[in-house]
């Protein structure tokens, strides 16, 4: 049984796309029907946006822009100057991008993904996955070409890290390449054996395993994960571990030297390269460092750690955090309460060229933002912006839809404001300002501007107007204009 609520709205969105070229059509710059039809245009720029049902149908216009939606079913964004579209359909469940002839689908958060790119020389580059049964690429080079059927059988070239990917009746088989050494695994990852660009050994795990390549590596354990034991060639230095666990774990390289017992009970680390020593009794709730690095730790009552350009520490953790850090043009000061009911960041300048920033978000009340070209806004309620911040998509599809009140500054200083979808409306520009209550019906609306001064009740019930170019002044009573002048 369709619902009377769904039977009387798919009418209602008829309507308005029905009513919306006429109602363009029309020589009004501005329609405002609060929550129910809201229309700006420019006539001069051919600039036009349009708001209906509230948050759920949208559309822009702009120079080389548009977009429309409705929410949260789809949204479409085009932009001809950068050759770049975006569809979305109850994002993040499906999304379509183009983008200089590239191509990007996605459907079921990544678990079906196509890709597309067009190459230089004409060639359509192609590649599909269907997580994680099926993986291919039709590529330009045919080294870079690969099919395969997870379990059943694969080879993977330069995906996921590895230059190549190969299995069969996985986890029987599976052997992955990378800079010419090859891992070769038999009923993975028990037994393995290494090879290709002098790699030598293998393994029988947990039992035991060795590795080696020449001088540079020397990988070896014994009932793993209790003995371990690592020599190998890092830029040039060389850098040695062994770990009887949980007795005994020593590491040591150039201007490094650590040393751990009864792990994770005490641990000394001394760095000549930093210049620093630090204990740990035990990690990670006690911590104490002196030197160029200075730290003071008792988890989770309090923690100080303090650097040439950096400080961070927690009270109560996680109740309250903060974090300094210095750049050589500005300085980054983020606090944090809970985790993320309140952020704090900061970006503040250093030289004179520099402009200042500020985020700050109270989950799930309201997100504040300031960015370093002057504009600004606030958004109530804000439920998802203190974890996705500047994600295009989740602003297009979702964050219309809970935040019944919004304000904006552009670069220039203007201020809009909306409640409620337009419902209350204030708008403060160089001309002027302008105040509208309209719960579709208009209630109070109140303009000053260089152009007239006018306040009307009910729609001109009751009202004055100004006219200031030709200093025309009218009074309304019960809708019925009385010229003043």
């Amino acid at each position: 049984m369709k619902s009377p609520w769904v039977s009387g709205f798919n009418p209602l969105i008829l309507l308005i796309f029905a009513l919306v070229p006429i109602l363009s059509a029309s020589g009004l710059e501005t329609i405002n029907l609060g929550p129910l039809f809201y229309m700006e245009k420019d006539e001069e720029t051919g600039e036009k946006k349009i708001d209906a049902l509230g948050p759920f149908i949208s559309y822009k216009k702009e120079a080389h822009e548009t977009e429309y939606g409705l929410r949260p079913l789809f949204y479409n964004y085009e932009d001809t100057q950068k050759d770049r579209t975006s569809f979305d359909f109850t994002y993040p469940l499906f999304s379509y991008r183009t983008f200089e002839g590239d191509t990007k689908l996605q459907a079921l958060v990544y678990i079906f993904y196509y890709k597309s790119d067009l190459k230089e020389s004409g060639f359509r580059e192609r590649e599909y996955t269907l997580f994680p049964i099926l993986f291919a690429r039709h590529a330009e080079d045919p080294q870079r070409s690969f099919f395969a059927v997870f379990p059943i059988y694969g080879n993977m070239k330069h995906k996921y890290g590895k230059d190549r990917i190969q299995f069969f009746l996985f986890p029987l088989f599976l052997q992955t390449e990378n800079n010419g050494f090859t891992n070769s695994n038999f009923i993975w990852p028990f037994i393995g054996y290494y090879s290709g660009n002098g790699a030598k050994g293998g393994r029988l795990w947990p039992v035991y395993g060795k590795k080696t390549v020449g001088d540079s590596l020397r990988d070896e354990f014994a009932l793993w994960p209790i003995y371990m034991k690592r020599d190998r060639e890092f830029y040039g230095e060389r850098i040695s571990s062994l770990a009887v666990l949980p007795f005994y774990y020593s590491m040591d390289m150039p201007g490094r030297k650590q040393r751990t017992y009864a792990w994770p009970f005490f641990t000394h680390i001394e760095n000549t390269n930093r210049n620093f020593e630090r204990w740990d009794m035990p990690w990670p709730f006690v911590t104490f460092s002196r030197g160029d690095v200075n730290t003071n730790r008792i988890f989770p009552l309090f923690s100080v750690k303090r650097e040439e350009d950096f400080e961070s520490g927690y009270a109560l953790w996680p109740l309250y955090s903060w974090r300094k850090h210095t750049l050589p043009d500005y300085k980054i000061k983020r606090k944090a309460i809970a985790f993320f009911l309140y952020k704090d960041v900061q970006n503040i300048p250093i030289t004179d060229e520099g402009r200042d920033s500020r985020a700050i978000n109270v989950w799930p009340l309201f997100t504040y933002r300031r960015l370093p070209d002057g504009t600004a806004y606030f958004r109530f309620i804000s439920p998802l912006e203190t974890f996705l911040q500047d994600n295009a998509p989740r602003e297009r599809n979702w964050m219309p839809l809970w935040t019944i009140f919004r304000w904006n500054k552009d670069e220039e200083g203007n201020h809009v404001s909306s409640f409620l979808w337009n419902t209350f409306r204030t708008e403060s520009t160089k001309k002027g300002v302008k105040v509208e209550l309209r719960p579709i019906i208009p209630v109070i609306s109140y303009e000053n501007t260089d152009e007239k001064d006018k306040f009307h009740i009910l729609g001109g019930l009751f009202g004055y107007s100004k006219d200031k170019e030709n200093n025309k002044k009218v009074l309304k009573f019960l809708f019925i204009p009385v010229n003043i002048s």
